[in-house]
């Protein structure tokens, strides 16, 4: 099966859309707007959440930027843009006074927490940046390249230099973590190993090999004992490494996809991991699952405990979820977030916008609010098209094509038949014929009606 990187976009509608006036829409919808645009549907996707050491803020690394939120509230109070691609990483100082961003377009920067203006921007990495990294004095700033550039960098946060370049990693990095005493650097990769650094030095001290796919996630206990690991796709299982022997303490076996978020709680007893649509916590002594926090509808991509240690926090693709650390419970759900976005489209009479990305989602053009949600395609979504009337939606995916009543949100048919991914879908101007081009290398058309494969166009090569 091929995969698709969604485009992490947001959906932006421009003035000469003739849209009713920005005053009547909701703050963070014209918040960090390029030049001409009146509106923003969604806040976009969702990559890592971190809380403030004083628990006040709770900020989230999106696809457009870095949102903060009060949480106290849970209102948004800022949006820190100016990264010309999507925000990867988020992380506060131990102070909480500056934050620092890592994002695809191989830059950091360093904003004022408090005023949210940029202080310095950090480049040289080569390549976007996967992951940064406070050391506890706050002095080091790590950092891990993303594809085709597998080394970490150390900067010094108040000259913004590099320090040093730690080569030894055959793949990208994934995570970085500093120990307690900063004295050791952490690193997992997607070339399925874990290596320890000193940071001193910036020797490798050990590689710990177990993991048998990409090291999504690694972090210190507190005391610094423990290095807790998360494996990602196919590997699906957690590690508890001795950070002294390097020997593996625990394997904690539950999740049915890969590990992409680990996380100790503050006082170091209990352990929480995210993955696909669920999130564990595990007696970080023993490695018994306690119980098992569901709600999420897609990847959970980071999960961090408050500062107090009284709440969890899970950002998934498209929303972030508030749990209480005790209980399990639910206690809010902070929305707007949306996942990549892959195709955009009226409807035939202008009203009516549909975004086709991991899910399909219809907005109401006019003043943005989305109007519902349409779940089932299985695959990312590549292409969405209305009929001629307005009353259909046709979606292409993952080797199906799937036809939508356009009002309610039902799911009318499946036409299947292609093989690879379906990467376009348009209706006859009559509306009773719909093609679809696909990876396959074939167009095929379809009686829109009955759904029966009317004809195969071959010949492209590609």
């Amino acid at each position: 099966m091929k995969t698709l990187t969604l485009l992490t976009l947001t959906v932006l509608l421009t003035a000469a859309m003739a849209l009713t006036p920005a005053t009547a829409q909701e703050p963070h919808q014209q918040w960090g707007l390029p030049e001409g645009a009146t509106l923003r549907l969604g806040k976009g996707g969702i990559n890592e959440i971190a809380y403030s050491p004083d628990g006040t803020l709770l900020a989230v690394a999106s696809s457009i930027g870095i949102w903060l939120y009060d949480t106290a509230t849970y209102q948004e109070v800022a949006l820190l843009t100016g990264h010309t691609h999507e925000v990867t990483s988020v992380v506060f100082s131990p102070d909480g006074s500056t934050l620092a961003s890592g994002s695809e377009d191989e830059t950091i920067r360093l904003w004022d927490a408090v005023t949210g203006d940029r202080l310095t921007t950090l480049t040289g990495q080569g390549s976007g940046v996967e992951n940064v990294a406070f050391s506890p004095d706050g002095s080091i700033l790590a950092s891990g390249g993303s594809w085709g550039d597998n080394t970490i960098r150390l900067w010094d946060v108040a000259t913004g230099a590099t320090l040093t370049t730690l080569i030894g990693h055959t793949e990208y990095v994934r995570s970085v973590a500093f120990s307690p005493d900063g004295s050791t650097l952490a690193s997992g990769s997607r070339d399925d190993t874990i290596r320890l650094w000193d940071v001193a030095t910036g020797a490798t001290l050990t590689t710990l090999i177990g993991h048998t796919d990409a090291v999504a996630s690694v972090v210190f206990s507190p005391d610094g004992t423990t290095l807790a690991s998360g494996g990602s796709w196919e590997d699906k299982t957690i590690r508890l490494w001795d950070t002294v022997t390097g020997y593996t303490r625990h394997t904690l076996i539950g999740h049915t996809d890969g590990v992409e978020s680990v996380v100790f709680s503050p006082d170091g007893t209990t352990l929480a991991s995210g993955s696909w649509q669920n999130i564990h916590l595990w007696d970080a002594i023993t490695g018994e699952r306690l119980t098992t926090l569901i709600g999420h509808t897609d990847g959970v991509e980071s999960v961090v405990f408050s500062p107090d240690g009284t709440t969890l926090a899970s950002g998934s693709w498209q929303n972030i979820h508030l749990w209480d650390a005790v209980t399990g419970e639910r206690l809010t759900t902070l929305i707007g977030h949306t996942d990549g976005v892959e195709s955009v489209v009226f409807s035939p009479d202008g009203t009516t916008l549909a975004s086709g990305g991991w899910h399909i989602r219809l907005w109401d053009a006019v003043t943005g609010d989305r109007l519902t949600t349409l779940t089932g395609q299985g695959s990312s979504v590549s292409s969405v098209v209305f009929s001629p009337d307005g009353s259909t939606l046709a979606s292409g995916g993952w080797r199906n094509i799937h036809l939508w009543d356009a009002v309610t949100g039902d799911r009318l048919t499946t036409f299947t038949g292609h093989t690879e991914y379906v990467s376009s879908v348009a209706f006859s101007p009559d509306g009773s014929t719909l093609a679809s081009g696909s990876e396959d290398e074939t167009i095929r058309l379809w009686d829109a009606v009955t759904g029966d494969r009317l004809t195969t166009f071959t010949g492209h090569t590609e």
